[in-house]
């Protein structure tokens, strides 16, 4: 099997050390910033700081996701454990949406009962808030290019510094004109801006966890460009799917012409070199035959119990 084993793109300009100081910096501020929001009854502020709180959560589980994809694959995990940074990004993506949720369902219930705020505190903080969000979120900007993980973490960290920005805009309208409803009314906003981009951290880990086919490949398209390269007949029994950011994984059965079996080797070669290099699916298995195989289907539905044998 063709295998790249560089594939650690989450590492991509981001060391261990800024992880860890970014945890350390989201936390210390995220006290702050409650404290200061109980102080000055600014739900906005109270609420950015709720979510700073699962930004520095979604740190520490990004931070671990990273560790456990160095680790080498093993009898009991084939792959590794690539996938534990999946299931992270999956569950950064649903504490998105939670929090989003009841900082909606909050702000509707000041709205309906406003408040008292105090506007200056929660201008100075809010600002603090956007230096501290935007200086993680370019630490982890390189990253998130490469890593649903580390993207998931990133949406938390600008999303947070776009919710300090309105809770600036809703701090200097209360100071200026006193209208309370502004406080509200940009949580809610800005709730349904991370709802939006939290849903789509959502749907592709979980096409990612359902072995959908990787994200942006044409999959006609590839079996279509395989079927031209000379002595390839039919391809069948086709998988294509994610493993984890950038590493995809294909198995199919080839049938091989019958004036090309003695080059078997170089056929099932330029397949791999075909997948790898104009469709970046660098793990594939393939199973050549020259006779017909029982079952020709080009996708192969799995049944438990299920044999898919063919004379060589």
């Amino acid at each position: 099997m063709a295998r790249d084993c560089g594939h650690h793109h989450s590492a991509h300009g981001l060391s261990a050390t800024k992880l860890s100081l970014s945890i350390v910096i989201t936390f210390a501020f995220t006290l702050i910033e409650i404290l200061v929001g109980l102080h000055a009854k600014s739900l906005a502020l109270v609420s950015d700081g709720i979510h700073n709180f699962t930004d520095g959560f979604a740190l520490i589980l990004s931070w671990y996701g990273i560790r456990a994809a160095l680790k080498p694959a093993s009898p009991r995990n084939t792959f590794g454990q690539q996938r534990v940074s999946i299931l992270i990004a999956l569950f950064n993506s649903l504490t998105l949406l939670l929090s989003s949720g009841y900082i909606i369902y909050e702000a509707i219930t000041r709205l309906i009962t406003p408040e008292p705020i105090q506007s200056l505190p929660i201008i100075m903080v809010a600002s603090l808030a956007v230096v501290v969000n935007l200086l993680v979120a370019y630490w982890l900007h390189r990253g998130s290019h490469h890593d649903i993980n580390i993207r998931s973490a990133y949406v938390h960290m600008i999303g947070d510094a776009l919710f300090s920005i309105g809770v600036i805009v809703a701090g200097v309208i209360i100071y200026k004109t006193g209208w309370l409803p502004a406080d509200p009314i940009i949580a809610i906003l800005i709730g349904i801006y991370i709802v939006r981009s939290s849903w789509g951290i959502l749907r592709e880990a979980t096409h990612i966890l359902l072995e959908g086919a990787p994200k942006g490949l044409d999959v006609d398209v590839m079996i279509a460009a395989l079927r031209t390269i000379q002595g390839v007949q039919d391809i069948h029994d086709l998988h294509v799917w994610t493993i984890s950011d950038g590493m995809h994984a294909l198995s199919c059965h080839l049938r091989v012409e019958e004036g090309y079996a003695a080059q078997t080797k170089r056929v099932v070669r330029e397949v791999k070199e075909l997948l790898a290099h104009e469709f970046a699916v660098t793990h594939s298995t393939i199973e050549t035959e020259c006779d017909e195989c029982a079952n020709t289907s080009l996708y192969c539905s799995l049944e438990r119990g299920h044999t898919h044998t063919h004379a060589h």
